[in-house]
């Protein structure tokens, strides 16, 4: 009977044994699957960075062929963007610079206050050991050995001597304190040196750009009022509008295209669902509104021109990817933020440009400042919003201002 019994306990083991090879291959097939997550997720990135290049060099490719000028207005067209890329970068570096000297004037501001408290304190403790070496050597060591040799009050030598141990501890504390707050200071003396002469740098830097700038303005103005000269008649001027929306209808065709697979961060919130709340890119008045005349009715405009100070911030209205940061012919110093699902806002004839092509922007982002670029009189902002291709009106996208 025990025979039976114990043949029918372990006829369920290899029953058993079958489970458990079972349930540990599982577990290592979904270990390997989960260990593969990263390098997928990676590939993935990769795939990203690769497409965000290729789009680089195809938009490249298409630039040189679209900013290509054949006739008598080439050599003032090209010498008209060369001299507004010098702009745009020669304004950037400024804003740059800028930027170092605010940071190196508030680095200086927290590092003087810093040594004059370590001056006043330096000065405290100086006093404070003064006192200390004088009492000490005004005492000598006369009052120590009367205390030792003093037999008639043998109970108070071991207070006394404690007394002495204790006064010479806080003697040499204060020297110790005394010689790091010096060290302290020779530390901060010498980074102020060095801050002042980076900013002095800096500013003869920001001098010398300015005086560029200035410099490449006027050669601009003159190339400008040349290039109006040859455009003198109406029906010149209405070609070169054309073939100039032209070009920028090529650019983002070539765009779409490109980015048809570039992924989307799944963060970002739809740009349909911002449908009169999106933020006005300039603060300024609206000189020209969408489907406005040109040309005495012959054209309508594709998007608005918003008024503004040269120099100034223009704000992203929506998160998105920068597909395009360069110089096109009619826009002058463009930059075209693709927001998926379609969505695309382009800024031109700004000044400078603050991002490059494959940045991803944040709703609210400064991505350039406001210029004239494109041949313009007055500064301020060209403004699209487009809808796979096709010109939006924004004011029924932008909120109240």
């Amino acid at each position: 009977m025990l025979q039976n019994k114990q043949s029918r306990d372990f006829g369920h083991w290899p029953f058993s044994l079958q489970l458990l090879s079972y349930l540990l291959a599982i577990l290592l097939i979904s270990s390997s699957a989960l260990l593969s997550l990263p390098s997928q997720a990676a590939g993935k990135e990769d795939v990203s960075a690769q497409q965000l290049k290729e789009l680089n060099g195809r938009i490249k490719v298409l630039e040189q062929s679209l900013n290509q000028v054949k006739g008598a207005k080439a050599e003032v067209l090209k010498k008209l963007q060369t001299s507004e890329k010098k702009i745009s970068d020669t304004a950037r570096a400024i804003r740059s610079n800028l930027a170092s000297s605010k940071r190196l004037q508030s680095r200086l501001s927290v590092l003087r206050a810093e040594k004059s408290s370590l001056r006043l304190k330096q000065n405290q403790q100086k006093d404070y050991l003064e006192k200390q070496i004088r009492s000490a050597y005004a005492m000598g060591r006369q009052e120590y050995l009367k205390v030792l040799l003093n037999q008639q009050q043998p109970d108070q030598i071991s207070r006394v001597l404690r007394y002495y141990d204790y006064i010479n501890k806080e003697r040499s504390r204060h020297i110790d304190e005394y010689l790091e707050t010096a060290h302290s200071l020779n530390r901060v003396e010498k980074e102020i040196l060095q801050k002042d002469y980076v900013l002095t740098t800096t500013r003869s830097k920001l001098e010398a750009d300015r005086g560029r700038l200035k410099v490449e303005q006027k050669k601009r103005e003159t190339l400008v009022s040349q290039l109006d000269r040859e455009i003198s008649g109406k029906g010149q001027e209405l070609a070169r509008l054309n073939q100039d929306r032209a070009r920028l209808e090529k650019l983002l065709k070539e765009v779409q295209q490109a980015i048809v697979n570039i992924p989307m961060p799944k963060d970002t919130r739809p740009f349909k669902s911002m449908r009169g709340k999106l933020p006005w890119p300039l603060k300024g008045p609206v000189a020209y509104a969408f489907g406005s005349e040109q040309i005495r009715g012959k054209l309508r405009r594709n998007g608005m021109v918003i008024r503004g100070q040269e120099g100034t911030e223009i704000k992203a209205i929506h998160s998105g990817r920068v597909v395009f940061s360069d110089w096109l012919r009619g826009y002058g110093v463009l930059l075209i933020l693709d927001h998926g699902n379609g969505f695309m806002s382009l800024y031109g004839h700004n000044q400078s440009l603050l991002r490059e092509a494959g940045d991803w922007i944040h709703a609210g982002e400064s991505i350039a400042t406001a210029g004239r670029s494109g041949g313009q009189s007055r500064s301020g902002l060209y403004f699209e919003i487009r809808k796979k291709g096709a010109p939006q009106d924004p004011i029924i996208w932008l909120g109240k201002r």
